[in-house]
């Protein structure tokens, strides 16, 4: 047992088998009655109806997840040692990367590292933080010394914008460091590509580090081709795709002008002339359209849009936009055309996607070849008792 005597939360009968599956969640419907003894963001201990220590966590009353396991183990207590062993399994995992090539990737991933709650990217020397929930606030004091110590970082940015934060009673703040120094800008490496992140402003914490992979995947398609990357951000799909052949010839296309300059200078940092290159300022939907009507062909057709739904309300208008806009990227795609189609909204499964594909070519009276299919990488592992904790899908089709 734990020298450290922590209150207790008592399960309704039977409600302690996700649990024992190490699920990491429990509703508040689960609870025999609220805590009310517990701080809001509080540690507590979970007993089964019957008694029996089940899980250890963070409380919060005023949201429906009541509670966030961090340990199934009553010994451990949760203190910087807890954090500093977290970190170190976490470090543990990134090491398949090899640093000379690849120096820039998510370190915590939430749940699927243990700590919900919590997300920490690494850009080179650099860290950059987000929390979203009240418990994991609390404990935040516990986890910078051990997280400095064992990454050697120079600097540790928090990055708490997300309005997510307003449902756990939390503000949302300015970017601020609590840790080191951290400069306006730094330059990463990427399977050997070179990237400029911008950690007190870009988005997420600075870069979409969750496409790797499916970046490094689309050199193969992208040969000797026209390339269409849509909703490019700084134009990783569009570097990458003009790195795999001189002839390769990329349009990139985003709502943000700072963006585009962004997606400009990344060509230039990576030895590619922009001039040989388009970059367009604009909704992407219009730009689909026109392109429709001026009857461009592509090779390649990236689609990469933010997330259309947010929660389960919104789910049947976020369909009919994934359905808009890959019935108009096949619309600008030549017959045998690689389409790369991506969505990060979590209410959207994976044959949501592959259903969406279908659909819009069923009603081109086109065939699909679905050729590969991703989730986040390696650095963005998923709780497999969690399933619902998965947010990536990314699928590449040949569309006849």
């Amino acid at each position: 047992m734990s020298s450290v005597q922590y209150p207790t939360a008592s399960l309704k009968p039977h409600r302690e088998e996700s649990l024992l599956s190490r699920h990491l969640w429990i509703f508040s419907g689960a609870l025999q009655q609220p805590p009310r003894w517990i701080e809001p963001g509080g540690l507590v201990d979970v007993k089964s109806a019957t008694g029996q220590f089940v899980a250890r966590g963070y409380y919060n009353p005023r949201t429906d997840i009541a509670i966030r396991i961090l340990t199934h183990e009553s010994a451990e207590i949760i203190d910087s040692d807890f954090f500093r062993k977290r970190v170190r399994d976490a470090m543990r995992l990134r090491e398949v990367f090899e640093p000379q090539s690849t120096n820039a990737y998510r370190l915590i991933h939430s749940e699927g590292d243990g700590l919900p709650g919590l997300v920490i990217d690494c850009y080179a020397d650099v860290l950059v933080a987000q929390v979203h929930t009240l418990g994991m606030e609390r404990l935040l004091p516990l986890l910078i010394e051990p997280l400095m110590e064992e990454t050697g970082a120079r600097g540790l940015l928090l990055r708490n914008e997300s309005q997510s934060r307003r449902r756990e009673g939390l503000e949302v703040e300015e970017p601020r460091v609590i840790a080191g120094e951290v400069p306006q800008q730094v330059e990463i490496v990427e399977n050997g590509v070179r990237f400029i992140v911008d950690p007190w402003r870009g988005q997420k914490t600075g870069f979409f580090l969750d496409q790797r992979d499916k970046r490094e995947a689309l050199r193969k398609y992208a040969r000797d081709g026209r390339v269409l990357n849509c909703f490019c951000y700084s134009g990783g799909f569009s570097v990458y795709a003009a790195l795999s052949d001189e002839r390769t010839r990329t349009v990139s296309v985003d709502v943000s002008a700072p963006a585009i300059e962004a997606a400009r200078q990344h060509f230039s940092l990576n030895g590619l002339d922009p001039k040989q290159h388009e970059f367009q300022t604009d909704d992407v939907f219009a730009y689909l359209e026109q392109a429709v009507e001026r009857g461009e062909q592509f090779d390649v057709v990236v689609l990469d849009p933010p997330a259309f739904a947010k929660n389960q309300g919104a789910r049947t208008q976020a369909l009919k936009a994934y359905r808009r806009l890959n019935t108009l990227g096949m619309q600008v795609l030549r017959p045998g055309g690689i389409l790369l189609t991506c969505s990060c909204s979590g209410v959207i499964g994976m044959d949501d996607l592959l259903g969406v594909v279908s659909n819009s070519a069923q009603r081109q009276k086109r065939s699909v070849q679905l050729l590969e299919s991703y989730t986040h990488g390696v650095d963005h592992p998923t709780n497999l008792a969690m399933p619902e904790t998965n947010y990536l899908k990314t699928i590449f089709c040949r569309v006849l």
